[in-house]
């Protein structure tokens, strides 16, 4: 047997052991292999992969603008604690199964400043199969002639969420990219012609494809308006993997009767904490 240890790796091509530890629960580990996936070309990340003495895989951690950890044993976690202790990161949050995150959080809160927020459950939703409603023909891939409708509504929706107005110039980025690529949706309205929908693709890795940024205008909502554009999304979403997840706030019960009536239903419990 070998000894049990930490690898730390940046700036390389990912080995397929990863990625078949994450497979296991793809809903769960999704957005972390998406990030993962892009670790060869980013310059600021690190991933840490934490093995037994039997050389399988116990834990994988990205440290980039979030830390986002996937842990199956103590062993890995007091790895990454010890880690953490010797070497300063930044990020924005930390997220992940939510006891993995509070087990983390526990031995190196003393380490950070104060959270901004702390989301303590966010359930994490998944849909293997076709949505249970029919989905709205008026919803389509946004173009770059959306681009300035999308940021609004994208960064308003955030700064609701999170708190905090997004850098505008990373957002706008970021929108071009995932329009680009085919994965922000939208409606708009027939006769106004404003939209009144959008969502993004956010994610994709590990066999499966994370929804992100859900939005209703307001005057909208409550008229399923959502949910038919969410169910869009789930067929749509299918040419990049076949699984579809999304995880919302606990509290925000009118959206999880909307993903529950398209047919989503909980597989874990995430949690984020924010600085």
């Amino acid at each position: 047997m070998s000894e049990a240890g930490l690898e730390v790796l940046r700036g390389v091509n990912v080995k397929n052991e990863v990625f078949k530890y994450l497979v296991s629960t793809p809903e769960l580990n999704c957005f972390l292999a998406s990030r993962i996936q892009l670790l060869e070309k980013s310059k600021n990340s690190t991933l840490l992969v934490y093995r037994n003495s039997r050389s399988e895989i116990e834990g994988v951690t990205y440290i980039g603008g979030n830390l986002i950890p996937a842990i199956s044993s103590r062993a890995a976690l007091l790895s990454l604690v010890d880690y953490l202790r010797s070497n300063q990161h930044k990020f924005s949050s930390i997220v992940g199964e939510s006891k993995t995150v509070f087990d983390l959080w526990e031995l190196v809160a003393h380490l950070y400043s104060e959270p901004r927020a702390i989301r303590q459950s966010q359930p994490l939703l998944s849909l293997r199969g076709g949505s249970k409603i029919s989905g709205n023909p008026l919803v389509h891939p946004a173009t770059l002639s959306d681009l300035d409708e999308v940021v609004e509504v994208g960064i308003a929706m955030f700064t609701a969420e999170v708190g905090e107005v997004p850098d505008y110039v990373d957002y706008r980025s970021r929108s071009i990219e995932l329009i680009g690529a085919g994965r922000t949706l939208i409606s708009r309205d027939p006769d106004t012609r404003k939209v009144i929908f959008k969502s993004d693709i956010g994610a994709i890795g590990a066999g499966a494809y994370q929804i992100h940024g859900v939005w209703v205008d307001p005057a909208y909502r409550g008229k399923g308006v959502g949910s038919a554009g969410v169910a869009t999304l789930v067929e749509y979403g299918k040419r990049f993997a076949p699984i579809a997840s999304l995880y919302v706030n606990d509290f925000n019960h009118a959206a999880r009767a909307s993903y529950h009536k398209v047919g989503f239903e909980k597989v874990a419990e995430l949690a984020t904490i924010f600085f």
